[in-house]
């Protein structure tokens, strides 16, 4: 800046001398310690800048040689150090900001502000995620590990597709082996995926080495041990009994077990954990499949449940209810209980059975009147 500002005075003195030559011819006695020095106007200025900017050059000839040939090359290459680092926070605030190249040419002329590593990574960062390349082989871990990092980000928008995703994780792991992120990543693909058995693999492994809670993994894994089971009709209730293990408690969890137990042959087994539950628990859905099992002998299953006074029971046993004295041909019991059920609680379930009975009975005004309360329900 200094050398700006002397270069600006020294033309601007130029500019004058040439405008008005008389000033410029004109003699200058100087007299100092006995000597005496006589020369023009012009011809002193012009010595006198000119020693000035040999004095800046020694100086700068005995900086480089201190600091050595590659400070010399940057300084002529880049220019100063704070110039640099402008370019550095402009292309930063660019990048931050989403504009223009996200800052790309301005972070390649601020080299030399900060090591090579970390400007590479800077370059990095100002690639959005869906146009991130896999640099597998790349000189730098670091570089590998941060663009698999922004590719895979799940909160990325637009998303690189599946396969590029898996290319960056595999990258990642490759360089990083055992990355927790990594591995958390790439178990977030396999469950988009459905690769069932490999989420199974990865959420254990991520458990068993803390890196995730049991309350995170458990609910992931029962749902992955349901989802195998289903496609792995010889091993179901291998899958379904690890699920139930986990989650016992869980109503999805219990009814996908229950149901194996009925494919199986163990419906008492089922009907037992179904009622249990529901007893603890307010559980439509474990209603429901108690309601198909029960309907055999749906008189029984009814005396059970009226044995137990209306304070006792939740929403789901009182729709379970009504509905096993509507199976065992108690109609005015059945449609008693589930009115009081579907006005008291105003149970879209509730209005759901009773359309449905209103429309096996030909009451089809009733049964409209009752699927318009199941929709503001």
């Amino acid at each position: 800046m200094r050398l700006i500002f002397l270069l600006i005075i020294a033309l601007a003195t130029a500019g004058a001398l040439i405008a008005f030559p008389d000033i410029a011819d004109q003699h200058l006695r100087l007299e100092a310690f006995g000597w005496i020095f006589e020369t023009r106007q012009g011809s002193f200025l012009i010595a006198l800048f000119a020693l000035l900017m040999l004095l800046w050059l020694l100086r700068s000839i005995v900086r480089a040689i201190f600091s050595g040939p590659g400070t010399v090359w940057r300084s002529v290459r880049m220019g100063s150090r704070k110039r640099r680092e402008k370019r550095l926070r402009d292309g930063l605030a660019q990048w931050l900001d989403h504009r223009g190249d996200f800052g790309v040419k301005s972070l390649k002329r601020a080299k030399g502000v900060l090591p090579d590593w970390i400007m590479e990574m800077l370059k990095v960062l100002a690639v959005p995620a869906k146009d991130q390349q896999v640099l597998q082989e790349h000189d730098d871990p670091l570089v590998t590990v941060l663009a698999a990092r922004i590719a895979t980000d799940p909160s990325a928008h637009p998303k690189p597709d599946l396969a590029s995703c898996k290319a960056h994780i595999d990258a990642w792991l490759h360089v990083h082996p055992g990355a927790p992120l990594a591995i958390s990543r790439k178990a977030d693909i396999a469950e988009e995926e459905g690769d069932w058995s490999g989420l199974v693999a990865l959420l254990e492994e991520e458990w068993k080495q803390g890196h995730r809670s049991a309350h995170s993994v458990k609910p992931r894994l029962a749902k992955a041990y349901i989802r195998l089971s289903e496609g792995s009709p010889e091993q179901a209730m291998t899958y379904l009994r690890k699920a139930y293990r986990l989650l016992p408690d869980d109503h999805n969890v219990l009814l996908a077990y229950g149901l194996g137990l009925i494919v199986s042959g163990e419906t008492l087994t089922a009907t037992r954990l179904w009622t249990s539950h529901l007893e603890k628990h307010d559980s439509i859905d474990i209603a429901d499949a108690l309601l198909v099992t029960q309907s055999a002998d749906a008189l029984r299953a009814y005396r059970k449940l009226e044995s137990k006074s209306d304070s006792e029971l939740n929403q789901a046993q009182c729709w379970l209810k009504a509905e096993l004295a509507h199976a065992a041909k108690l109609e005015g019991l059945a449609f008693e209980q589930m009115i009081a059920l579907a006005e008291s609680a105003n149970s879209a379930d509730a209005w759901q059975s009773l359309a449905t009975w209103y429309r096996q009975a030909g009451d089809y005004e009733k049964a409209s009147n009752a699927y318009q309360r199941v929709l503001e329900a």
